[in-house]
């Protein structure tokens, strides 16, 4: 089966929307998808098979840019438990490390959601803590975090160094 995950663009919208309301009832509305295309175009993504889209994701980052978010993930429920989910977690994860001064990626997650919590481990993520109520009364969520160590760009002495190392062997 070959999945493809390539970035939204606007006239996916309405069919996401048609995914969400039967995957994530009450949770997503086409004025919120609108609001994340403006903020973060370029870290929102689509997973289709055939051509059909059967699922996809957001992820956004700070004013700062230090912290990144897993914002949703969503797969239509004929297409989970085959690794989609954790393509889109991998896909957005690489598109954060783009950003140089990323720290930290957070996710939320409900805590009953053993698969996700499983597939978010599984990349290193690690809880933080647990919100009581975060999105209304009962409605709990664990704040999962993964922390990204800074790359380390060599300087012009070190690169000097490996130059005359490389031609002396």
């Amino acid at each position: 089966m070959e999945v493809r995950i390539e970035r939204v663009v606007r006239d996916d919208f309405a069919e996401m929307i048609t995914l969400a309301d039967m995957t994530l009832p009450d949770r997503m509305n086409l004025h919120e998808l609108k609001k994340y295309m403006e903020l973060f175009p370029e870290l929102i993504f689509k997973a289709t098979y055939n051509g059909q889209l059967i699922g996809f994701s957001c992820a956004g980052i700070d004013m700062y840019q230090t912290t990144g978010w897993l914002l949703f993930s969503n797969v239509s429920k004929e297409f989970q438990g085959q690794g989609i989910g954790k393509r889109l977690i991998e896909t957005r994860l690489q598109a954060l490390r783009q950003f140089p001064t990323l720290r930290t990626v957070q996710v939320t997650v409900s805590e009953t959601n053993a698969s996700s919590i499983r597939a978010l481990s599984a990349y290193g993520f690690r809880l933080a803590h647990a919100e009581q109520d975060y999105y209304g009364p009962g409605k709990h969520r664990n704040l999962m975090e993964l922390s990204i160590l800074p790359v380390v760009q060599p300087t012009a002495a070190s690169s000097s160094w490996e130059e005359k190392v490389h031609t002396q062997i």
